[in-house]
């Protein structure tokens, strides 16, 4: 790797962060962080970073004092003088307020687009975006790795025949026809109406899942009552197992007990949001070598989409 390059993690994500170094064959370097008896942050870089490519890897899942801390040190990497500053960022939150769903409301994904460009970063690297449109409230370069190559290996060495790829919902069909691309399987999607966020009103199954082993995929779970109502509707409809695999586990409110009581066989999820978790039904399949890869093309001047 250039010695130009060193990588850092802001205090939410230094386990990931270990990881991909060791991936790397880099240190880890440390930025000292302190909060103050009145609960303002305080961060600062404790070697000078002039002239160096820096490497900013940051988890801001709430709350928002971990949002507030990746923007402190951008703005403290710029202000000493920073040749460059990609930040990593494996969950972008507010991912899915991209547009007003009615009058007097905050389109709150451009709010956060604005913010981090504020700082001055020069490029973003995430994961999984809820909807490509975020793209677009972007100036600088936004990377968006897929799941593709977070997942698709998982599934094909698991050992099952069979098998049926869904998504739940019509918004996640692109993504699992990418995944068939790579495997043979039939796919489904489920039509649901919700009534509001997180509860949905219907859902009804279009495609063949009978005597099926049915991979749910999807960008994220949050509370997983949708996840597990779809994993009853299939079993209900005669598949033979389920399980699924969402690149965010954000695993809200009564998410581990929904799940637990669920037709899911299992829920593979990333480690962008959730890096330990002692649940029977919840595997985390670590995103440390996708990154450190997409690290090692940009520092090569290599294309992402070249990745293998």
């Amino acid at each position: 790797m250039d010695g130009k390059m060193k990588l850092y993690a802001t205090s939410t994500a230094m386990i990931l962060g270990e990881k991909i170094a060791k991936v790397l064959g880099i240190p880890l370097h440390r930025i000292h962080t302190e909060k103050f008896s009145d609960g303002e942050l305080f961060v600062r870089f404790n070697e000078s970073i002039r002239g160096q490519v820096v490497f900013l890897l940051a988890k801001v899942n709430m709350p928002y004092e971990h949002f507030f801390e990746m923007l402190m040190t951008v703005d403290a990497a710029r202000r000493s003088s920073a040749k460059e500053v990609v930040l990593i960022i494996p969950y972008l939150p507010h991912s899915r307020q991209e547009r007003r769903d009615g009058q007097r409301t905050s389109i709150s994904s451009r709010m956060v687009a604005d913010v981090i460009q504020l700082m001055g970063p020069d490029r973003i690297i995430t994961l999984d975006l809820h909807t490509n449109a975020i793209e677009g409230f972007y100036k600088i370069p936004l990377d968006p790795l897929p799941s593709l190559r977070l997942f698709v290996d998982h599934i094909k060495h698991s050992g099952l025949d069979n098998l049926c790829l869904c998504s739940p919902d019509f918004g996640g069909i692109k993504r699992i026809k990418q995944y068939k691309k790579h495997m043979d399987a039939e796919i489904a999607v489920i039509n649901k109406e919700r009534l509001k966020p997180n509860q949905v009103s219907h859902m009804e199954i279009i495609g063949e899942v009978h005597n099926k082993n049915i991979v749910l995929i999807d960008d994220l779970v949050d509370t997983a009552g949708t996840l597990c109502a779809a994993a009853n509707l299939l079993m209900e409809e005669g598949a033979r197992s389920v399980r699924a695999y969402c690149t965010h586990g954000v695993l809200s409110g009564h998410a581990l007990e929904n799940i637990q009581l669920s037709a899911l066989d299992k829920l593979y999820i990333s480690d962008t949001v959730v890096e330990k978790l002692d649940h029977p039904k919840i595997e985390i399949v670590s995103c440390d070598e996708l990154l450190a890869r997409a690290m090692a093309q940009l520092i090569n001047n290599k294309s992402l989409s070249a990745m293998v």
